[in-house]
């Protein structure tokens, strides 16, 4: 076992919702997003399949602690493996004067996952926490939209194009609403797995009805529904969560054939519009392009205003023997863990 440094402190698996939520309303409570919270990591666990497990360690002073998904590895009933939920993840410590957790808390929670079984971790980092993982490394980029500057700012920030666009679809008597009792959520949810089949998704992304639903009934989540009408037609929809301090542009769709307008635009601007009035949130995540990457999707969201913050993911090996020895003869590029490649 090589561990990030001497144990000097311990770390336990929270497994009970009851134990686990007294950690996030406690120590955790200024630093802790709805993909922390043990109702969402459960609806995340029976979705793939998984184990939600909250790993927390104490050293000097703090409490630092890490919301995982453990999947059972085939043939393998001793070993697991563990990644983080659809979203942004990343480790949980609050530290007033801003600096990183202690690593002899990472060193009890790389310990803990040892002994758990756990070969390797997979975590999408969160967009207004430092990356502090082992494995870590630069992905891309993420876009934040800061609410708290208020709507002139916003005004100012929004590009010209889209400025355009929202007058014009206004003046064609294109509406944005919000449905708050989720009365269209098998209708978003239709439109959702078409715009999918549209961009040639993976099975990944391809949620069930079920699990959209079970996100949007979550009091943790605080969610919203959005839609865009043409008229009396549907066409364009958003599902938005609402943290204690960030609000996350979640899953969207929209149907080209039934309107010329880009009216997805018209629902994220109703949305900033709203939560700036509401004043409770601070910042807007609307992620980044596909992959993290530079693209036609990334420029979208820029034009919003949105500034952009490194995305990190890790790639973390706890028990490197194990993972060479699954991932033998296997050589898929940048896949992770390499035994999992469907290749």
């Amino acid at each position: 076992m090589t561990f990030l440094d001497p144990v000097t402190s311990e770390a336990s698996i929270v497994t009970d919702s009851a134990e686990w939520q007294a950690l996030i309303d406690g120590p955790f409570r200024e630093v802790a997003d709805i993909y922390h919270h043990p109702d969402f990591v459960a609806i995340e666990a029976r979705r793939i399949g998984a184990t939600p497990g909250l790993v927390v360690a104490k050293a000097a002073g703090r409490t630092v602690g890490l919301s995982l998904l453990f999947r059972p590895i085939p043939g393998h009933p001793e070993l697991c493996d563990a990644t983080s939920v659809y979203g942004y993840n990343g480790l949980l410590y609050s530290s007033p004067n801003g600096e990183p957790a202690p690593l002899e808390a990472l060193a009890a929670i790389e310990r803990a996952l040892y002994l758990r079984g756990c070969v390797a971790v997979f975590n999408r980092s969160h967009p207004l926490r430092p990356a502090q993982l082992p494995g870590r490394a630069l992905s891309g980029e993420t876009l934040l939209l800061d609410l708290a500057a208020g709507q002139d700012a916003y005004l100012r920030g929004l590009a010209d194009g889209h400025a355009y666009d929202l007058r014009r679809m206004r003046a064609a008597g294109l509406r944005a609403e919000v449905d708050m009792e989720g009365k269209h959520l098998e209708a978003f949810h239709q439109m959702y797995l078409a715009t999918m089949n549209r961009h040639g998704a993976t099975a990944g992304y391809r949620f069930p009805l079920e699990v959209v639903r079970g996100h949007f009934q979550l009091p943790s989540n605080a969610a919203q529904l959005w839609l865009a009408w043409d008229g009396d037609r549907l066409v364009a929809s958003a599902l938005f969560f609402r943290g204690r301090h960030c609000a996350h542009y979640h899953l969207s769709a929209s149907d080209r054939q039934a309107s010329k307008h880009p009216a997805t635009k018209l629902i994220l601007d109703a949305f900033i519009r709203s939560e700036i009035a509401l004043g409770q949130r601070t910042s807007l995540h609307l992620g980044g392009g596909v992959g993290a990457a530079m693209d036609s999707l990334n420029q979208f969201k820029r034009g919003f205003g949105a500034k952009a913050v490194p995305f990190m993911l890790t790639r973390w090996i706890v028990r490197p023997a194990d993972y060479d020895l699954l991932s033998e003869g296997l050589a898929a590029a940048d896949y992770f863990p390499l035994y999992r490649s469907p290749i």
